[in-house]
């Protein structure tokens, strides 16, 4: 990456707009006072590409501005890009980058947009495009203040890393995780072969019984369909002996229809004769009333001649007795009408009285149905909260196992990296601090603890997903069955109101026929059977009927014969009975004497008829007696035919699977080929993961590295230290509890007095070796394929080393700025400012930093 300009603006102490132009120099010193804005140069040309800088977002944005705003321009592999980073306060990033089409150098207009859908996506794209991330970028080519040991500090396991990364040896995990992948695939596929492998295996076990068991149900079939057709034929034979039983039932059934017309013959005789008997006797009956109807008759005559008399000559006294005869008729009409209505009133509280029994018989009845509903109700209620907790547990369950899946892979992770590095006082995987042996163990047991007791919790939410999804099942098909009893309760208690309205009715109308109808009708009855009824109208009748009997006038005997006048009609009619009796007496005794001859022979026509008809009868019981039970042949045949199509059912899905093996053999050739092939491929498979892994292309491709970086590392730091220092890169170490070898990157550094740690070294001494390690990477790496790092950043690194250790690093930054592009020192020593061809100025103002480049 060669940056070409820098804009920015609103971004740390650069509150202005700020352009620094990088196409006028190669080798530049950015100097200026401690505070001035160097390093925020640097902040600006990692956050335009990375979006990261020594502090947080919002801290990046100056104080007296809403938007801090970066742009650099920078030409990568012959191509010229442009990224754009705008921070507005308490809002979204926006990043733009673009490339300059082809033959142009980004003037306006000439931009052609590579912004991705998102922040994120187009951040990806740059990263891609440069081939680095933030921190390979920083540790390979930036120096910065305060971090110039960044690669020298990390831990071996952590620089091979960084290494690698620098490498572009990324791409060989992937390739790894790609073989796992495919491997995992491969052997998933290998364990569906094997599961169908095993179904094929457990089917042709059971070849013989396969074939022993057709062998049988044939022989079987042969029984049956012999014993099918006897039965048959058995049902035949009783069919015959059945159609004649029915055609001696006809028979039977004819008979007694003639001993039913025969009897009714006889009981139409015998009827005859007894209403003919009937007529005789009423004839003798008249005949013995003769003188009483005759003596009748006559009185008869006489009470109509003497009350014709007595009409003729009392006309007009009787015209006085009509009215208030009238008036007391009047009166007796009232009260009978009053009685009638008043047992219409007695009936209707007896059935009232009646019903109010029944009503209450039904109400008690009822109230036991409501309390069974009411219950199903409060169960219904019961089964509703039940439901809820089930569901909220099935929910529950369902929401924490993928949860917890995730922790116990988690901890399975972690186990296993603490398991990969067993030696003494190896770096903790997950802190990075020094491991010993006891406190592995212990953390391992610790997670494995932890481990299973999520698992248990894990298959506990299972063992509750399966046990709670019936139980909600059931819940609900309860629920169900217990809706209809709210319409129950409903109906129940509308029935029940009205009984209970109807009762208040019924019990009402009885009250008030005991308080009022009884005594009212009892009242009623004495005074019609008394006749105490229009008192004053009957005084005025006695006296006209004592003026009348002082004339001579009867009217108790004229009340008399009126009534029996009124009589004559039967009196008549029985005299007229009387004139017929004697002419037909004589018909009637002869007829009656042929209904009897006609009676004595159908009686015995009868007799015979009847005879006939019990022989016949129990003919035919005995002949039903003796026949076969024709239903249960009927139906023992069908279950043969039942039992035969069974059996011929069975008979095919075993020949079925007799002629599946076969087939089950040639599929299970196919399938070992093909599992034998798939294992061949898993082998290869594991191969390249352990190529690919970190002990395998990827440590040799280092391994190559290492003598390269090395060499060169020694190169520059021969010149820092005027020969007296030395570095050594070692990728392997021995392992103190095994005699093994584990990967690593260890640096060695000799001097003038021995071998000694990178750490025992001054604060000078480690500078000059971070430099030439730095630098050594970075010559590396641009003679690489991989990315290229064409620019060199030094911030802030003299101050460490003394006057000839400044000359030495100023010496070596000169042999180097033939290999960058850019090479760019920031200091605040004055007396370095001259050292440089070019000078980059920083000054602090009111307005914000300000940069200008000096040249010669």
């Amino acid at each position: 990456m060669i940056p070409i300009k820098l804009t920015l603006s609103g971004f740390l102490s650069y509150k202005e707009p700020v352009t620094l132009d990088f196409t006028s120099f190669d080798l530049a010193c950015i100097a200026g006072p401690n505070g001035a804005g160097k390093s925020s140069l640097l902040d600006a040309l990692t956050y335009a590409l990375f979006g990261k800088a020594r502090r947080a977002d919002e801290m990046l944005i100056n104080l007296a501005c809403e938007t801090a705003f970066v742009e650099l321009v920078f030409d990568y592999e012959g191509s010229r890009y442009r990224v754009q980073r705008t921070n507005p306060r308490g809002k979204s990033t926006i990043l733009e980058f673009q490339i300059a089409r082809p033959g142009e150098n980004g003037e306006a207009g000439s931009w052609k947009p590579m912004t991705q859908r998102t922040v994120r996506d187009t951040q990806r794209g740059i990263e891609e495009t440069l081939r680095l991330d933030y921190e390979t970028f920083t540790n390979a080519a930036f120096f910065l203040q305060g971090q110039a040991d960044q690669f020298t500090q990390q831990t071996p396991s952590h620089r091979k890393a960084i290494l690698g990364s620098i490498l572009g040896l990324d791409v060989w995990e992937e390739y790894r995780l790609r073989a796992a992948e495919r491997r995992r695939a491969v052997e998933g596929e290998v364990r569906a072969l094997e599961g169908r492998l095993a179904e094929i295996h457990s089917e042709l076990a059971e070849a013989d019984d396969r074939m022993a068991l057709l062998e049988s149900l044939n022989a079987e079939l042969d029984l049956l369909v012999g014993s099918r057709a006897a039965q048959e034929t058995v049902l035949e034979s009783i069919r015959r002996i059945q159609a004649g039983i029915e055609e001696q039932a006809r028979f039977v059934d004819g008979l007694e229809k003639q001993v039913e017309t025969g009897r009714r013959r006889v009981s139409g005789l015998e009827a005859r004769i007894g209403a003919r008997t009937q007529e005789r006797d009423e004839i003798a009956a008249i005949r013995e009333r003769e003188a009483e109807i005759r003596g009748g008759f006559t009185e008869l005559e006489e009470a109509q001649v003497r009350l014709a008399e007595w009409d003729t000559a009392h006309r007009e006294h009787e015209s006085a007795r009509r009215a208030p005869q009238a008036d007391i008729e009047k009166a007796r009409a009232r009260l009978e009408a009053e009685l009638e209505q008043l047992h219409a009133r007695e009936k209707e509280a007896g059935a009232a009285a009646d019903e109010v029994e029944e009503i209450r018989r039904k109400i008690a009845g009822l109230r036991i149905e409501l309390e069974a509903v009411e219950a199903k109700l409060a169960d219904r209620d019961r089964l509703v909260a039940e439901l809820d907790e089930a569901q909220k547990g099935l929910a529950e369950a369902r929401a924490e196992n993928p949860r917890l899946k995730e922790e116990m892979e988690a901890l399975k992770e972690r186990i296993e990296n603490l398991e990969e590095t067993p030696e003494e006082d190896a770096p903790c995987p997950v802190c990075g601090q020094p491991l010993t042996v006891e406190h592995r163990n212990e953390l391992i047991e610790s997670l494995r603890a932890e481990g299973k007791d999520k698992g248990d919790q894990y298959r506990a939410n299972q063992d509750l997903m399966r046990t709670a999804g019936d139980r909600v099942g059931s819940l609900e098909a309860e629920i169900a069955a217990l809706r209809k009893a709210e319409p129950e309760e409903r109906g129940i208690t509308t029935e029940l109101l009205g009984l209970q309205s109807r009762e208040a009715v019924c019990s009402a109308l009885t009250t008030a026929w005991e308080a009022e109808g009884q005594p009212r009708l009892e009242a009623v009855r004495g005074e019609l059977e008394g006749e105490r009824f229009a008192p004053e109208t009957r005084a005025a009748l006695a006296e006209i009927d004592a003026v009348l009997k002082a004339t001579g006038y009867d009217p108790t005997e004229a009340d008399r014969l009126r009534k029996l006048s009124a009589s004559g009609d039967a009196i008549r009619k029985d005299m007229r009975k009387l004139e017929m009796a004697a002419a037909a007496l004589e018909p009637l005794e002869r007829e009656m004497g042929d209904l009897k001859k006609e009676f004595k022979a159908a009686s015995a026509d009868l007799k015979d008829q009847v005879a006939s008809l019990e022989d016949s009868t129990a003919a035919l019981e005995e002949a039903k007696a003796k026949a076969p039970d024709f239903q249960k042949a009927q139906r023992d045949l069908l279950d043969m035919q039942e039992n035969e199509n069974q059996l011929r059912m069975r008979i095919g899905s075993a020949q079925q699977k007799v002629d599946v093996l076969d087939s089950l053999r040639e599929r299970k050739a196919a399938l070992d080929e093909e599992k034998a092939g798939c294992l061949a491929q898993i082998a290869h498979l594991k191969q390249l993961e352990r190529a690919f892994g970190k002990d395998g292309v990827p440590a040799l491709l280092i391994e190559q590295a290492i003598p390269q970086i090395e060499s060169k590392a020694n190169e520059i730091l021969e010149r820092l230290s005027g020969g007296e220092m030395s570095v050594r890169f070692e990728t392997q170490r021995e392992l103190k509890t095994r005699d093994s070898l584990r990967e690593t990157l260890d640096i060695t550094i000799s001097d003038g007095a021995g071998v000694r740690d990178y750490e025992m070294y001054s604060g000078g001494e480690a500078f000059r070796v971070d430099f030439a390690v730095r630098l050594a990477l970075s010559e590396v790496l641009a003679r690489r394929a991989g990315a290229r790092l064409q620019t060199l950043v030094v911030d802030e690194g003299f101050g460490s080393q003394d006057e000839a250790g400044r000359q030495r690093l100023i010496e070596a930054i000169n042999m180097v700025r033939g290999d960058f592009a850019k090479v760019l020192v920031i200091t605040h020593i004055e007396a370095l400012k001259d050292a440089f061809p070019t000078r980059i100025e920083v000054e602090k103002r009111v307005d914000g930093s300000q940069v200008s480049v000096i040249n010669g």
